[in-house]
Formats: structure tokens, sequence, C-alpha cells
């Protein structure tokens, strides 16, 4: 067995040293989808409250599970004090679809539970519909990447915008034609 000399067994002491570095840092940083899953997952109740909002729009449209006056004015109640909160808990999101659920039937609950998931996969990947009829992502180029540490405890509902935020002045634009809808068939009779 030939021995190495002292430069060469000290380059092998070195390799070895930042190639372990190098699997430490890899294991410590995940790709941002990793990286998102995990952040929906600790913020699952958030998403679900954010994914019901939307699928009472969705009923609403149809006259068989349209919202009467009371129904609109108690979501108002329950959702409308999370507009004034930047940060919403995961006790709080929890609490308010709780609360939501028991204010909708049985009928309006099922029908919230067929709702299609708003982004599917796309065209040409295994679950994504052969037709090309889904909405697609933007090209990486145009998408800003999100702080997840900056995002902790994000509230969807909050009514202020950032200065130039393009993306949360749409939310809120959104949001805000959602309340005065439940406002209007809260005041009807």
């Amino acid at each position: 067995m030939k021995r190495l000399g002292l430069p060469t067994a000290v380059a092998i002491c070195v390799l070895i040293v930042v190639l372990a570095g190098t699997a430490v840092a890899q294991q410590q940083q995940r790709p941002p989808a990793e990286q998102f899953k995990a952040f929906r997952e600790k913020h699952k109740y958030t998403f679900q409250l954010m994914q019901m909002v939307r699928h009472i729009q969705e009923i609403d449209k149809d006259k068989k599970y349209t919202l009467k006056p009371e129904q609109a004015k108690k979501v108002l109640a329950i959702l409308k004090p999370l507009r004034d909160k930047p940060k919403l808990t995961q006790d709080e999101a929890r609490k308010a679809l709780k609360d939501l659920k028991a204010v909708f039937t049985a009928a309006q609950l099922n029908a919230m539970a067929r709702i299609k998931p708003r982004f599917e996969k796309r065209p040409g990947t295994p679950s994504g519909p052969p037709n090309g009829q889904n909405r697609q992502r933007p090209p990486e180029r145009e998408r800003r990447p999100q702080d997840m540490k900056a995002m902790e405890n994000f509230n969807p509902f909050y009514s202020k915008v950032p200065k130039g935020d393009e993306r949360a002045a749409r939310r809120v634009k959104e949001l805000n034609e959602f309340f005065a809808a439940l406002e209007k068939r809260a005041k009807s009779k």
C-alpha cells in the first residue's frame, strides 16, 4: 500500500469536509415546491378557509344553493373581523372554518365538496387534463419567489394592500366584491 504525502492527505481531508458540508446544506435547503408544500401543511386551516370562501362564491351562483339573507349575515359576522387583522393564526382560521360550516345546510356543504380545485396540473402531465382547459401559472420569470418566513401566519382576508403589490391589490379587490355581494344579500328579503 502506497503512503500518501502530507499535501495529498490534507487535500483529501479538505475535500471530505467540503463534501460533508455540501450534503448538510443540501438537506437543509429544500426545493421551492417542497418548501411550499411544508408551508401549506403548516397553514392548512388558512388555505382551507380560503377554499371555503371560493366555494361559497361558487355555490351562490346556483339557484338551488343560493345563500339566504340570514346566512349572508352570519358569514359576514364570521369573516368581516378578519379583514382588519394583518396576521391570522391557525386557531383563528380553524374556528372560522368551524363557525362557517355551521351556517350552511347539508346540501350546500355537499355542493361545496363537489367543486373542483382551482388549479390543476398542466396538460401532458400524468394527472393533467388532456384538453388543455385549465388555468396555468405564469412563466417562472414572471413569478416572484415567496419569502416563507415573512408570510408566517399570513391573512389572505387582510384589507390593506402593500404599496406596489399588484397581486395583493387584485386579491383585495376580489374580496371587496365578495363582501359587497354578501352585504347586499344580507339586506335583501
